[in-house]
């Protein structure tokens, strides 16, 4: 009995690799045996508690197809715990529909403009999803995420947090029925904001990962990796030392909360030779959430670009299984 269930595991395994080779991707579904993820804690939603803005929000028009109108929202932080006044800025695609809806919040990259944020958004919008882009602040990069990057990730959970409370005042969209999406920064953002907001029922976690400091002190991101040659010459210190100063540091980390995410609601994709998110923190991350679904891409960081409509196609997937 032991010798057939070895031969099925060592054949099991050949087709994988076999498939993973020849297409450069696979997909493995969560664990059957998952259990519901715990409780947030109360003294970690008393952390990231904040008052729901009550203004106006501003409204302009950008454009509008047969699909969907464009427009873009804009209104003031009401938290500001980096004494930093700024704009909540959302381009959002309102669906040309009668009936209440679900929404995505893409969440962007690090760098560049919003063009890959937008190619899955108007892609979901095309789908049966509003979806709305929050925009960066690229203020926060001049102060320094390697400087401030606790306080940093904290007002972006902040900031994201009153996106939701935007989307709950939008009579059109269906406020239980909120997922995410994020490549890269926006990635880690999204499992951030997904463990912190019950608001969320879906999660799109796309090369991504956790320990926020390993990933400071090692990505080859090309703002991130600048900044920190000119801190390690300026302090004459290592990467090593870096890392250190940096884990202490770092309380808004998904790794910290990455328990507190559902993995039966949560979609991972990982470049297995991913340097600018290294690999192995996707994977600690993935194990912390409960191995959720995962698609691995035979690609780094960058070239996954590569896997662009694949990844679109499965996102969209799961998307509509756990949200229409």
């Amino acid at each position: 009995m032991e010798r057939v269930r070895l031969k099925n595991l060592i054949n099991t395994l050949f087709i994988f690799m076999l498939l993973f080779f020849v297409s450069g991707c696979a997909y493995f579904s969560a664990d059957t045996d998952y259990l519901p993820p715990p409780a947030l804690p109360e003294a970690i939603k008393a952390s990231y508690a904040h008052h729901k803005y009550q203004g106006d929000y501003k409204t302009k028009l950008l454009g509008k197809n047969n699909h969907y109108t464009l427009q873009q929202i804009s209104f003031p932080s009401g938290h500001d715990t980096l004494q930093l006044q700024h704009q909540i800025t959302i381009d959002y695609y309102a669906l040309n529909s009668a009936e209440k809806v679900p929404i995505i919040l893409v969440l962007p990259i690090f760098g560049g403009n919003n063009s890959i944020s937008s190619i899955f958004a108007r892609y979901f919008a095309r789908h049966g999803f509003a979806a709305a882009i929050v925009h960066r602040q690229n203020k926060y990069k001049e102060i320094g995420y390697l400087t401030h990057p606790n306080q940093i990730m904290r007002q972006i959970i902040l900031d994201h947090k009153q996106a939701l409370d935007w989307i709950e005042s939008r009579p059109e969209l269906d406020s239980t029925r909120i997922g995410v999406f994020g490549v890269s920064m926006g990635g880690i953002k999204s499992a951030l904001l997904s463990a912190l907001d019950q608001r969320v029922s879906a999660s799109v976690i796309a090369l991504a990962g956790g320990d926020l400091a390993y990933i400071l002190a090692h990505t080859d991101e090309n703002k991130i990796s600048n900044e920190r040659k000119a801190l390690l010459a300026k302090k004459n210190i290592s990467v090593q030392e870096l890392q250190q100063a940096l884990s202490a540091a770092i309380e808004c980390d998904p790794l910290n909360y990455g328990q507190y995410i559902d993995a039966g609601k949560t979609l991972m994709i990982l470049a297995v030779f991913d340097r600018t998110v290294a690999f192995h923190k996707g994977v600690a991350l993935q194990k912390k959430i409960g191995n959720p679904d995962t698609i691995y891409l035979l690609s780094g960081h960058y070239s996954a670009i590569i896997y662009l409509p694949y990844v679109k196609y499965q996102a969209r997937k799961f998307l509509q299984r756990k949200l229409q």
